[in-house]
């Protein structure tokens, strides 16, 4: 994912979890992911919601990733803000047999994984599981997660064909406190956060004291479906698409969180190849329905180091349900000139309730909000293919995302419990021209520009004291280009780069400050990132099964805070990797061996690998903010494939 231009993954609570960002959007999520959409093998991985987490994708199951970077919401519906993301996951075909993993590695890192599949002439079989467990680097961030993924594809005729899916992960994770400034510079290793708000034993919902607070995540989701396909004819094409994706979590911070979110997707599709006159034309039609529940309680976290749940603070109970369609054309009015034009229509309603209690257990408010909302997304764009190595295309699309539950729990005048009648949806436009050219037979090279124009972008703004709310800033805009060269001049060498330049700015926003509003038109958004790079140089020497790699990645400063006044610090990385196939044609009971010795951040470089969006309107105010998580020093990793039988 690093090695694709536009998309920038952060750090974040937990192993697998690293928020991303595609063009800018994204960027001020600090956990997980929202404004992109993501999928596995057709099932749609974001939960009705908007929220979705790399915690349930293993990479050693994948075998390719795709990206579609731009407002993507005509195909993709809410929260497609920024693009979309799909993971593919080996089939048995490339198993065929049974594969087992063992890595190990710095900071007490252990993997171990299994992949069992079968190709025969009706099924194709692949099953996953893997379970790994590190100490940390950064002290309190010790983890154990576990994987499962069952994939079935059976072919019921020449016409049919069915696809059962099963995915299931287990999370214990502890999550140390992000860094001040000073603490960064003292000891990016420490656990963070200050004891001078904390008293053991008590509740304070200021206090960020990891280890007081046992802070970690112990969290479960599990999604089943299945996909049927039919072919209605020699041009068209119906798929159907049913799962069932159950969220429980347990989470412990200032506050002990538990929620459980079982949610219900369904979508049907309808592809047709035909003529409009002569000319050829695509069609495509689809509809989709989803629910989910939201049940939660907030608890006091008593502080004793073990994250003993205290006295009840909130109890909520909410709803969504999204229903729309969507409609697709793609004509080739010249020869190798396409002209596509879609609209996708969504309405969601929510309903959401929260009682509210005071430090002794009593009644203190109630609070509830019943909205509903309605979004279009056109799209259109014009593709020129004058021959297979050179395309040309420009784009205008659409997104939007609507509010999430909390965010209409809070009175935006006062910050306290209340509905948040003014809240809109966030909506942008993403116009962009590109081009990718096989410029030689050894040499492709991808260049894009884009221009977003953010509409209503909803942030969360501090009212008084630890009291926030959730407004609309009115506009603003991302802009820049994407460059991407893979040079392969001699077989089994590659030279391949990727280059992200963004600038981005409020248009029109008046944020509220301890000093009133403050016009931040001209001030660049935070947390999104000016200039990332990376670079890739690899070698293969087939006869003997050696490869190697080195990899160095870059990221410029950029400012976290409104006022722009304090700024993320720039940082280069570089990895080596050495490996070694052998193949073992002859055995009945080994295949191959794939062994490997990596070693990441080779210089030992201290570097912040994510921040986060912060107040403050000077340097001194926003640098004694929690701001920081570390990244790793010099780690070593190690490891081997079998293929068996």
């Amino acid at each position: 994912m690093e090695s694709l231009p536009g998309v920038v993954l952060r750090q974040a609570n937990g192993p697998r979890d690293f928020s991303m960002m595609i063009r800018g959007q994204g960027a001020k999520t600090t956990f997980a992911i929202r404004d992109i959409k993501v999928y596995e093998d057709g099932f749609i991985q974001t939960q009705s919601d908007g929220l979705s987490r790399l915690d349930i994708h293993d990479p050693w199951f994948m075998r390719s990733v795709e990206v579609i970077r731009g407002a993507s919401s005509s195909l993709y519906d809410n929260y497609a803000l920024g693009g979309m993301v799909h993971f593919r996951t080996r089939r048995g075909s490339d198993i065929r047999g049974l594969e087992t993993f063992f890595s190990g590695g710095s900071y007490g890192y252990q993997k171990y994984g299994v992949a069992i599949g079968q190709e025969t002439e009706k099924f194709d079989i692949a099953m996953f599981g893997s379970h790994s467990s590190e100490d940390g680097y950064i002290r309190h961030s010790n983890f154990s997660t576990q994987t499962l993924n069952f994939n079935v594809r059976y072919k019921i005729d020449d016409r049919q064909n069915f696809y059962f899916k099963a995915i299931t992960n287990w999370l214990n994770t502890k999550v140390p406190t992000r860094l001040t400034q000073n603490q960064f510079f003292s000891d990016e290793r420490q656990a963070g956060g200050a004891q001078t708000t904390c008293t053991p034993g008590t509740f304070s919902g200021g206090c960020a004291n990891a280890l007081l607070l046992n802070q970690s995540r112990v969290d479960r989701r599990t999604i089943v479906g299945g996909i049927y396909e039919r072919q209605i004819d020699a041009n068209t094409v119906l798929t159907v698409e049913a799962d069932y994706d159950v969220k429980d979590i347990q989470q412990s911070f200032s506050q002990v969180s538990e929620n459980t979110n079982p949610n219900y997707k369904s979508y049907a599709d309808l592809r047709h190849d035909g003529k409009l006159g002569a000319l050829p034309l695509r069609s495509y039609v689809g509809f989709f329905v989803n629910q989910m529940e939201q049940k939660g309680n907030s608890l006091q976290n008593l502080a004793d180091s073990f994250g003993t749940k205290g006295t009840l603070i909130q109890n909520s109970r909410g709803s969504i349900f999204n229903i729309g369609g969507r409609i697709r054309e793609e004509l080739e009015f010249l020869p190798n000139w396409i002209l596509a034009v879609g609209l996708g229509f969504e309405q969601s309603r929510l309903s959401v309730h929260a009682t509210n209690y005071d430090a002794t257990g009593a009644l203190a408010s109630r609070s509830s909000a019943n909205r509903t909302f309605s979004n279009w997304a056109p799209e259109g764009s014009i593709t020129w293919k004058p021959s297979p190595d050179y395309r040309y295309w420009i784009r205008a699309s659409t997104g939007y995302g609507i509010p999430q539950f909390a965010a209409l729990l809070r009175d935006p005048i006062t910050g306290q419990p209340g509905t948040n009648f003014s809240l809109k949806p966030q909506k942008n436009l993403n116009l962009e021209i590109g081009t990718e050219m096989k410029l030689h037979p050894t040499l492709l090279v991808h260049v894009a520009a884009f221009y977003t124009f953010y509409k209503d972008e909803i942030i969360t703004q501090v009212i008084s004291g630890n009291n926030t709310a959730s407004v609309n800033a009115d506009s603003s805009r991302y802009r820049g280009v994407e460059v991407f060269a893979d040079w392969r001049p001699v077989t089994g060498l590659r030279v391949s780069g990727a280059y992200t330049h963004i600038d981005s700015e409020y248009i029109n926003f008046s944020d509220r400050t301890a000093a009133g509003f403050l016009v931040r038109d001209g001030k660049h958004v935070p947390n999104v990132p000016t200039d990332i790079l990376n670079g890739k140089l690899e070698y293969y020497h087939a006869p003997a099964g050696l490869g190697a790699w080195i990899e160095g990645n870059y990221s410029n400063s950029y400012f976290l805070n409104n006022s722009n006044t304090f700024g993320f610090p720039s940082y280069v990385i570089g990895n080596v990797n050495v490996y070694k196939n052998i193949e073992i044609p002859k055995s009945s009971w080994f295949r191959f061996a794939k062994v490997f010795i990596e070693v990441d951040n080779v210089a030992d470089t201290k570097y912040a690998a994510s921040g986060q969006v912060i107040g403050g309107e000077n340097h001194a105010a926003a640098a004694g903010q929690q701001i920081f998580f570390a990244g790793y020093g010099r780690a070593i990793y190690g490891g081997v494939t079998l293929g068996l039988f």
